[in-house]
């Protein structure tokens, strides 16, 4: 097998190093004439730490030596623009609760590690050269590239940045959106902040700060401004004009910005895209910034190109079918990184603190919460999957419908259980999952309902079921159970109580089918507001991942409990159609798993 990518960033030479060291064909092009010589720094985060040891345990030893690995003492100073402190944020304590520090470091130096480690896996670079077009044949895709030679491979990756020439190709959906701020990066010696993590909030300007080594920090500062004034002014000015506008700010702050190395300093305006409804084209697959940008208010960029990187590898590692594995790849970063772009942009929005009021907002909300990010706690905690070893056989053409119709004429009926997360008996989401319930009954299946107030979300831990009836009546439920659908609300709180506490229940399961795969799953977002039915919606999914169930195609957001119906009657609201649609998919996989159910549990035992 061979796989062209473009892109020698983060993204696309993870890519390479991981499909390198699986014996693959790798060729990567990069437009650029140096590789890995660009930018500032950049933070790993726990779940970017955890892709980097997957691609290979001296990559990830070499990784910790090139940055600062955050100690378990160490917290983030978060002041304002005078200095003073509104709180301390225990970063180096998260490391150890989700079993992976936070390390800063020098963009360069990451890449140039992943350079090194790609070509020791074999992969074939091509600098100064940038990929054009692509077409596509039955097995093989050709490749054009800017000197107008053709390459042939068995998969194009596009990891060629926001900009990207295979997405233009691919989706054609425009250019990328301004998001009213730009960055200015540079790094700094010897500052009298030691090497210590900041957080600056001022008017209009946060300044992110960080060590990455040695007596270095790296610093970046997000600035609001209308597109294209920061970038047309160049590094030196740039330098200048930022450590005029913090005039009256700390005095060490203004120091590091005058004291940077000018030719270090990258200005670059912010942009991101709205998620995309996919990311493959048959035998070509989008990577990293080319498929999901995103404004750097999380940090994620880089840890996202990371992890798509380890999940490529990996699906086209156990999937002799290049285009079904690419499209594995997709359902399993689609939802994922869609919500980690919406949070970021979220974020980025909340710290500006453009005028008077948005800045003290800010400063109070940072305060009260103690930290900078109110959005990383769902992300950073992500792990690669466990995989299976075995390849998956390419995909024979069989209508699964036709064949469970003809070799299962009698099916008994799937059982389905439905969950509500809100606390509030009696709730719009325990009334959601009744009417799904009934609909489901109506289908043939057995049904049980629980709610939120039935079984404390928040307050649930791993092992009660051995002391709490009704816990281990919960857990029963769920090993019985063909198909799921979770229900919530759409705020914040109890999506990530869900997220927690379903993987803490499957914790809890037992017996020879672990977690809750092959189970069909139904994801129902209840409220009015289009952005957090999104977001609930992406989160639900994750959920499913995380649960190793089967999800269903079908997402749904309804705003209010459809009225209730007479048996045998359709749906007289679109709220009522979406949920009977997504309870009909529910229900045909559900009933296809009752059919496979003796072939699965022999494959356990």
């Amino acid at each position: 097998m061979s796989v062209v990518i473009a892109g020698g960033g983060i993204g696309g030479l993870a890519t390479a190093v991981a499909l390198g060291s699986r014996g693959i064909d790798v060729t990567v092009v990069e437009r650029s004439g140096r590789v890995g010589t660009q930018g500032s720094g950049l933070m790993l985060y726990p779940n970017g730490v955890r892709a980097v040891d997957a691609l290979g345990t001296q990559l990830g030893a070499r990784i910790r030596s090139l940055g600062h690995v955050t100690r378990p003492d160490e917290v983030r100073t978060l002041m304002d623009a005078s200095g003073t402190v509104l709180a301390q944020e225990p970063i180096g304590a998260m490391g150890e609760e989700l079993g992976a520090p936070q390390i800063p470091m020098l963009r360069s130096a990451l890449q140039r590690a992943l350079l090194d480690e790609a070509l020791s896996a074999g992969a074939v670079v091509m600098p100064a050269t940038a990929v054009e077009d692509y077409t596509q044949a039955d097995d093989a895709v050709s490749v054009l590239l800017s000197d107008g030679k053709v390459l042939g491979c068995s998969a194009l990756v596009g990891a060629d940045g926001i900009h990207s020439a295979v997405r233009r190709r691919m989706l054609g959906d425009g250019p990328a959106q301004y998001r009213g701020y730009t960055s200015v990066r540079g790094r700094t010696k010897g500052s009298v902040l030691g090497r210590r993590s900041c957080v600056v909030n001022g008017r209009g300007i946060q300044l992110f700060i960080a060590p990455v080594g040695g007596d270095t920090l790296y610093w970046t500062a997000k600035i609001t401004s209308p597109a294209g004034v920061w970038p047309a002014k160049g590094p030196v000015r740039a330098q200048e004009d930022l450590a005029a506008a913090l005039d009256g700010w700390h005095a060490p702050v203004v120091a590091l910005i005058r004291d940077a190395d000018p030719y270090d300093i990258v200005v670059t305006d912010i942009h991101d895209r709205d998620p995309a409804p996919r990311w493959v084209d048959g035998r070509v697959a989008l990577l990293g910034d080319a498929a999901h940008p995103m404004v750097p208010a999380l940090g994620q960029g880089a840890n996202m190109a990371l992890e798509d990187a380890v999940v490529l590898a990996d699906t086209l590692a156990v999937h002799e079918d290049t285009p079904a594995a690419l499209l594995a790849y997709q359902r399993e970063r689609l939802e994922r990184t869609a919500a980690v772009v919406l949070k970021s942009r979220r974020q980025g929005a909340l710290d500006q603190g453009a005028d008077q009021a948005e800045e003290e907002q800010r400063n109070a909300r940072v305060k009260a919460a103690g930290r900078k990010d109110t959005e990383t706690a769902d992300i950073l905690g992500w792990r690669p999957l466990a995989r299976r070893c075995e390849r998956h056989p390419a995909p024979a053409v069989v209508d699964l419908k036709e064949r469970v119709r003809e070799e299962f004429p009698t099916v008994d009926a799937p059982h389905i259980v439905l969950i509500s997360g809100s606390l509030r008996r009696g709730s719009t989401s325990d009334r959601v999952a009744d009417w799904c319930a009934q609909r489901c009954a109506e289908q043939g299946a057995t049904t049980r309902v629980f709610c939120g107030a039935d079984i404390d979300f928040p307050a649930y831990r791993p092992g009660l079921g051995a002391a709490w009836p009704d816990v281990q009546d919960f857990l029963d439920e769920l090993r019985r159970a063909d198909g799921v659908v979770l229900v919530s609300p759409t705020y914040h709180g109890t999506v990530s109580g869900l997220l927690k506490n379903a993987v803490d229940y499957i914790n809890d399961l037992d017996g020879p089918t672990p977690y809750l795969e092959g189970r069909a799953i139904g994801c129902v977002a209840v409220g009015a507001g289009a952005q957090g039915a999104v977001s609930t919606l992406a989160t639900l999914r994750t959920i499913g991942h995380a649960v190793r169930a089967w999800p269903t195609p079908v997402g749904v957001a309804v705003s209010a409990a459809p009225a209730p119906l007479p048996a045998g009657e359709p749906a007289s609201t679109p709220d009522g159609e979406r949920l009977v649609q997504m309870v009909s998919q529910l229900m045909w996989m559900g009933r296809v798993r009752v059919a496979q159910r003796p072939a699965l549990l022999g494959a356990a035992a």
